[in-house]
């Protein structure tokens, strides 16, 4: 029997191309991208110059608990992208009972930042220069700790951390707390934010783009794509089932109707070369046809290479198929798979296919049909939102539209 599908009807989104739903779709379909020159991260020759960094929002508007002032970055985007999630949805933060609303938040990395300095105090001064006031905002599941306090929420709150695909894994188990039964509603997404340790890793292990060759720059599905722009945000998505959406008149965005996890061979730290094994968990998704992917490709010669394979190979219509990723607007980042959905769900209602920013010349030996520049207006039925982390593991959704 198939899971009953989930309805998202409300999206709340912190990112470097806007705040909040209007604003970042709309930037996303005029082909706007966060990728911008950064300085102070990195020093010295052959650094990364760019980067999408999320800029100062108005954090007091968002956020009404006296917490705010102790919150780690990442939670406040965290607690402003679940408000606003709370707030398109419609829904007061009592709207469900306490025990019966959920929270799931996904960070690849946790508030590092912080964790940082943090560490940098205790190896110059000792021991006795850890603080206590920021200490609770190291572990990885403060940001949904805050979502919790801010909201009032008792019932399930779970903190998924997944390297490239926690973002797509805690929609996901959102949709598997709900039709378990366990919460009527569920605010679930991710987020990552940049820091100098990030860009050091990263920069060390020549994954940046321009560090092998090329300009720097991120352009998925490009045939001259040259490596990772790293960038941050998070997402916040209201789920709730269809029914419960429907007998309150909600605006459905779009429908999740079925998700599948699995890990396919990789090396520990790369993406596949292939994915083959992959087929036979998106198949069961793809019964029907599509007529959109969003993918996780992040402007790697390893990843897309992958994803525009699997893709061409698991779907029937491949030809009539648009694929896209956003990555080329907001970087890439742990958690940007709640991007990803959001943006699928976006696209269903909207009926456009979303565009891959800064494509130039589309990869030649794909069958599959790359989106443009700027979106395109198309109908729109079902969509499948893939992604896949280094080391192999993947998540896979295929979400409906409603209108």
């Amino acid at each position: 029997m198939p899971p009953s599908p989930i309805a998202v009807t409300g999206i709340g989104i912190v990112s470097s191309i806007g705040i909040g739903r209007a604003a970042f779709w709309d930037a996303l379909c005029a082909g706007a991208s966060g990728i911008t020159p950064i300085e102070g991260l990195l020093g010295g020759d052959g650094a990364p110059r760019i980067a999408a960094p999320v800029g100062e929002f108005d954090a007091k508007s968002l956020i009404h608990s006296p917490q705010l002032r102790r919150m780690d970055r990442l939670s406040r985007m965290a607690v402003a992208a679940s408000r606003l999630a709370l707030t398109d949805a419609q829904l007061a933060p009592d709207a469900v009972a306490a025990e019966r609303a959920g929270i799931i938040f996904g960070t690849a990395l946790g508030n590092i930042h912080d964790s940082e300095g943090h560490l940098d105090r205790i190896f110059a001064r000792g021991p006795a220069a850890a603080s206590p006031m920021v200490f609770p905002n190291l572990v990885m599941n403060a940001p949904a700790g805050y979502v919790a306090m801010e909201l009032g929420f008792t019932g399930v709150n779970f903190t998924v951390a997944q390297a490239e695909v926690t973002g797509e894994h805690a929609v996901a188990l959102g949709c598997d707390v709900l039709q378990s039964g366990r919460a009527e509603l569920v605010l679930a997404g991710a987020g990552d934010e940049l820091s100098r340790v990030v860009f050091h890793v990263y920069h060390r292990t020549r994954g940046l783009a321009g560090q092998c060759g090329g300009r720097e720059w991120s352009s998925p599905y490009d045939a001259a794509r040259s490596g990772i722009v790293l960038g941050e945000g998070a997402a916040m998505l209201a789920l709730e089932s269809l029914e419960h959406a429907r007998d309150r008149g909600a605006t459905v965005y779009a429908s999740i109707e079925d998700t599948r996890r699995f890990s396919v061979p990789a090396p520990p730290y790369d993406w596949p070369a292939r994915a083959d094994a992959a087929r036979a968990a998106l198949r069961p998704l793809l019964d029907g046809g599509v007529d959109l992917i969003c993918g996780g490709a992040n402007s790697s010669r390893r990843l897309d290479r992958c994803e525009l394979q699997l893709f061409a190979d698991a779907v029937r219509n491949a030809d009539s198929v648009s694929v896209t990723s956003i990555k080329g607007a907001i970087g890439e980042f742990g958690g940007a798979g709640a991007l990803t959905v959001a943006t699928a769900c976006l696209g269903l209602h909207a009926q456009a296919v979303p565009p891959l920013c800064h494509l130039d010349a589309p990869e030649s030996d794909t069958r599959l049909r790359l989106a443009s520049r700027r979106a395109v207006a198309r109908r729109l039925e079902r969509a499948l939102v893939s992604g896949l982390a280094r080391g192999g593991a993947g998540v896979a959704l295929s979400l409906r539209a409603t209108g």
